[in-house]
Protein backbone atom coordinates (compact mmCIF):
# COMPACT_ATOMS: atom_id res chain seq x y z
CA UNK A 1 0.00 0.00 0.00
CA UNK A 2 2.59 2.24 0.97
CA UNK A 3 5.01 1.44 -2.28
CA UNK A 4 1.69 3.29 -4.40
CA UNK A 5 1.03 5.62 -2.34
CA UNK A 6 5.00 7.29 -2.34
CA UNK A 7 4.81 6.21 -6.09
CA UNK A 8 2.31 8.52 -6.04
CA UNK A 9 4.24 11.38 -5.16
CA UNK A 10 7.13 11.37 -7.81
CA UNK A 11 6.37 8.88 -10.39
CA UNK A 12 9.44 8.90 -12.58
CA UNK A 13 12.24 9.04 -9.56
CA UNK A 14 10.60 6.49 -7.02
CA UNK A 15 12.52 3.51 -6.36
CA UNK A 16 11.13 1.53 -3.83
CA UNK A 17 9.72 1.37 -0.05
CA UNK A 18 11.47 -0.42 2.50
CA UNK A 19 10.02 -1.59 6.27
CA UNK A 20 13.07 -1.19 8.32
CA UNK A 21 11.46 -2.03 11.47
CA UNK A 22 8.25 -3.65 13.35
CA UNK A 23 7.31 -3.16 16.77
CA UNK A 24 4.92 -5.91 18.65
CA UNK A 25 1.35 -4.87 20.29
CA UNK A 26 -0.05 -2.31 18.06
CA UNK A 27 1.79 -2.97 14.64
CA UNK A 28 4.20 0.07 14.32
CA UNK A 29 5.79 -0.13 10.77
CA UNK A 30 8.98 1.92 10.25
CA UNK A 31 9.58 2.62 6.66
CA UNK A 32 11.49 4.42 4.33
CA UNK A 33 10.71 5.61 0.84
CA UNK A 34 13.92 5.96 -1.45
CA UNK A 35 13.58 8.34 -4.63
CA UNK A 36 16.69 8.19 -7.74
CA UNK A 37 18.14 12.06 -8.01
CA UNK A 38 17.82 12.20 -11.50
CA UNK A 39 20.10 13.68 -14.38
CA UNK A 40 17.91 17.05 -14.15
CA UNK A 41 18.13 20.16 -12.59
CA UNK A 42 14.55 20.96 -12.43
CA UNK A 43 13.73 17.43 -10.62
CA UNK A 44 16.88 17.67 -8.48
CA UNK A 45 15.43 20.81 -6.91
CA UNK A 46 11.79 19.37 -6.75
CA UNK A 47 13.43 16.52 -5.02
CA UNK A 48 14.69 18.75 -2.66
CA UNK A 49 12.10 21.63 -2.02
CA UNK A 50 8.83 19.71 -2.48
CA UNK A 51 8.32 16.41 -2.91
CA UNK A 52 8.01 15.92 1.19
CA UNK A 53 5.07 18.05 1.15
CA UNK A 54 3.68 16.42 -1.60
CA UNK A 55 4.51 13.34 -0.18
CA UNK A 56 3.27 14.54 3.56
CA UNK A 57 0.08 15.64 2.05
CA UNK A 58 -0.74 11.75 -0.50
CA UNK A 59 0.12 9.73 2.90
CA UNK A 60 -2.29 11.49 5.51
CA UNK A 61 -5.09 11.69 2.94
CA UNK A 62 -8.21 10.82 4.52
CA UNK A 63 -8.88 8.35 2.10
CA UNK A 64 -5.16 6.50 1.46
CA UNK A 65 -5.79 5.78 5.18
CA UNK A 66 -8.91 4.23 4.99
CA UNK A 67 -7.31 2.13 2.08
CA UNK A 68 -4.06 0.98 4.10
CA UNK A 69 -7.44 0.47 7.15
CA UNK A 70 -8.83 -2.22 5.04
CA UNK A 71 -6.11 -4.11 4.48
CA UNK A 72 -5.58 -4.75 8.27
CA UNK A 73 -9.18 -5.59 8.60
CA UNK A 74 -10.34 -2.05 9.05
CA UNK A 75 -7.60 -1.56 12.09
CA UNK A 76 -7.07 2.14 12.56
CA UNK A 77 -4.32 3.61 11.07
CA UNK A 78 -2.43 6.74 11.78
CA UNK A 79 0.80 8.76 10.44
CA UNK A 80 2.82 9.09 12.85
CA UNK A 81 5.49 11.31 11.44
CA UNK A 82 7.69 11.75 8.20
CA UNK A 83 10.97 12.57 8.16
CA UNK A 84 13.16 13.97 5.31
CA UNK A 85 17.28 13.56 5.08
CA UNK A 86 18.85 16.16 4.41
CA UNK A 87 19.68 17.00 0.20
CA UNK A 88 22.62 14.23 -1.17
CA UNK A 89 22.68 16.19 -3.97
CA UNK A 90 21.76 19.89 -4.01
CA UNK A 91 22.30 20.78 -7.55
CA UNK A 92 23.19 19.34 -10.79
CA UNK A 93 28.05 19.34 -10.60
CA UNK A 94 27.40 17.30 -7.86
CA UNK A 95 26.15 15.03 -9.92
CA UNK A 96 29.68 14.35 -12.38
CA UNK A 97 31.48 11.56 -10.33
CA UNK A 98 28.64 9.71 -10.57
CA UNK A 99 28.51 10.40 -14.69
CA UNK A 100 30.40 7.77 -17.00
CA UNK A 101 31.03 8.58 -20.57
CA UNK A 102 34.20 6.04 -20.41
CA UNK A 103 31.75 3.37 -22.87
CA UNK A 104 32.30 6.02 -25.63
CA UNK A 105 35.41 6.89 -27.80
CA UNK A 106 36.87 10.26 -27.09
CA UNK A 107 33.35 11.47 -25.41
CA UNK A 108 33.40 13.81 -22.42
CA UNK A 109 30.78 14.57 -19.59
CA UNK A 110 29.16 18.23 -20.11
CA UNK A 111 26.50 20.06 -18.45
CA UNK A 112 23.71 21.00 -21.47
CA UNK A 113 20.19 22.22 -20.84
CA UNK A 114 20.38 21.44 -17.27
CA UNK A 115 21.57 17.95 -17.70
CA UNK A 116 24.90 15.69 -18.35
CA UNK A 117 25.66 14.33 -21.22
CA UNK A 118 28.49 12.71 -22.43
CA UNK A 119 29.41 14.31 -26.23
CA UNK A 120 32.14 13.76 -28.48
CA UNK A 121 34.91 16.13 -29.89
CA UNK A 122 32.64 17.50 -32.52
CA UNK A 123 30.51 19.07 -30.18
CA UNK A 124 33.31 20.16 -27.97
CA UNK A 125 35.73 21.24 -30.73
CA UNK A 126 33.77 22.78 -33.46
CA UNK A 127 37.07 23.54 -35.44
CA UNK A 128 38.14 19.69 -35.09
CA UNK A 129 37.96 19.35 -39.00
CA UNK A 130 39.57 22.86 -39.71
CA UNK A 131 35.82 23.71 -41.24
CA UNK A 132 36.79 21.89 -44.01
CA UNK A 133 34.81 19.04 -43.63
CA UNK A 134 31.92 17.23 -41.66
CA UNK A 135 32.56 16.41 -38.29
CA UNK A 136 31.32 12.77 -37.04
CA UNK A 137 31.53 10.92 -33.35
CA UNK A 138 31.80 7.15 -33.56
CA UNK A 139 31.04 5.72 -30.30
CA UNK A 140 33.80 3.14 -31.23
CA UNK A 141 36.47 5.11 -33.16
CA UNK A 142 36.29 8.35 -31.90
CA UNK A 143 35.58 11.55 -34.08
CA UNK A 144 35.95 11.52 -38.18
CA UNK A 145 36.16 13.68 -40.49
CA UNK A 146 34.36 13.42 -44.18
CA UNK A 147 36.42 16.33 -46.16
CA UNK A 148 34.95 19.07 -48.47
CA UNK A 149 35.89 18.42 -52.13
CA UNK A 150 35.26 20.69 -55.12
CA UNK A 151 36.77 21.24 -58.98
CA UNK A 152 38.89 23.67 -57.60
CA UNK A 153 39.71 22.67 -53.68
CA UNK A 154 40.10 18.93 -51.98
CA UNK A 155 40.91 18.88 -49.02
CA UNK A 156 42.10 15.68 -46.87
CA UNK A 157 43.77 13.94 -43.92
CA UNK A 158 42.49 12.94 -40.76
CA UNK A 159 41.01 16.45 -39.65
CA UNK A 160 40.80 17.85 -43.33
CA UNK A 161 43.97 20.39 -42.52
CA UNK A 162 45.89 19.25 -45.77
CA UNK A 163 44.61 20.98 -49.18
CA UNK A 164 45.69 19.70 -52.93
CA UNK A 165 44.29 21.69 -56.10
CA UNK A 166 41.77 19.94 -58.18
CA UNK A 167 41.55 19.70 -61.55
CA UNK A 168 39.27 22.98 -62.27
CA UNK A 169 42.04 25.19 -60.49
CA UNK A 170 44.58 23.49 -63.06
CA UNK A 171 42.09 24.35 -66.05
CA UNK A 172 41.60 27.62 -64.94
CA UNK A 173 45.45 28.58 -64.28
CA UNK A 174 46.23 27.19 -67.62
CA UNK A 175 43.39 28.71 -69.58
CA UNK A 176 44.10 31.85 -67.97
CA UNK A 177 48.08 31.63 -69.00
CA UNK A 178 47.17 30.30 -72.60
CA UNK A 179 44.94 33.67 -72.60
CA UNK A 180 47.64 36.10 -71.33
CA UNK A 181 50.42 34.35 -73.67
CA UNK A 182 47.85 35.11 -76.91
CA UNK A 183 47.51 38.31 -75.74
CA UNK A 184 50.48 39.20 -75.54
CA UNK A 185 51.37 37.84 -79.41
CA UNK A 186 48.77 40.60 -80.56
CA UNK A 187 50.43 43.25 -78.52
CA UNK A 188 53.60 42.14 -80.36
CA UNK A 189 52.19 41.83 -83.65
CA UNK A 190 50.58 45.34 -83.60
CA UNK A 191 54.01 46.80 -82.48
CA UNK A 192 55.69 45.40 -85.20
CA UNK A 193 52.65 46.06 -87.38
CA UNK A 194 52.56 49.68 -86.28
CA UNK A 195 56.43 49.89 -86.66
CA UNK A 196 56.31 48.81 -89.61
CA UNK A 197 53.53 51.45 -91.76
CA UNK A 198 55.05 54.09 -89.25
CA UNK A 199 58.39 53.76 -91.43
CA UNK A 200 57.01 53.61 -94.78
CA UNK A 201 54.77 56.92 -93.95
CA UNK A 202 57.65 59.02 -93.36
CA UNK A 203 59.84 57.77 -95.86
CA UNK A 204 57.09 58.64 -98.01
CA UNK A 205 56.75 61.71 -96.56
CA UNK A 206 60.14 62.55 -96.47
CA UNK A 207 60.41 61.81 -100.82
CA UNK A 208 57.65 64.17 -101.39
CA UNK A 209 59.39 67.04 -99.54
CA UNK A 210 62.47 66.43 -101.41
CA UNK A 211 60.77 66.42 -104.49
CA UNK A 212 58.93 69.51 -103.49
CA UNK A 213 62.40 71.20 -102.97
CA UNK A 214 63.57 70.39 -106.40
CA UNK A 215 60.98 71.34 -108.03
CA UNK A 216 60.94 74.75 -106.79
CA UNK A 217 64.91 75.06 -107.36
CA UNK A 218 65.17 73.57 -110.99
CA UNK A 219 61.71 74.27 -112.32
CA UNK A 220 60.43 77.53 -111.66
CA UNK A 221 60.22 79.38 -114.77
CA UNK A 222 57.73 81.53 -113.57
CA UNK A 223 58.43 85.58 -115.10
CA UNK A 224 59.60 88.12 -112.74
CA UNK A 225 58.82 91.32 -113.30
CA UNK A 226 62.20 93.47 -111.48
CA UNK A 227 64.44 91.76 -114.38
CA UNK A 228 64.82 93.70 -117.40
CA UNK A 229 66.45 92.84 -120.62
CA UNK A 230 68.52 95.78 -121.96
CA UNK A 231 68.96 96.48 -125.90
CA UNK A 232 71.49 99.00 -127.24
CA UNK A 233 71.22 100.61 -130.88
CA UNK A 234 72.91 102.86 -133.14
CA UNK A 235 70.69 105.00 -134.95
CA UNK A 236 71.82 107.27 -138.16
Amino acid sequence: MLTALCKEADPENFKNVLVIKLSEGSVVAESVAEYNYPNNETQIHFINTQLDGILTTILNDTNNLNIISRAFNNSSVTLNKLTFQPPVITNITELEPYVNCSQFASYTAVISNGAWECVGPCKTNPDYCHQHGQCRNDIQKGPTCECFESVLEQFYGPQCDLLRWGPGFYAALFGSLAAAVLLLIIIVIAVIVKKKYTGVWKRRNSYDRRLSAFEEDFFDFSYRGDHNLGLAGTYS
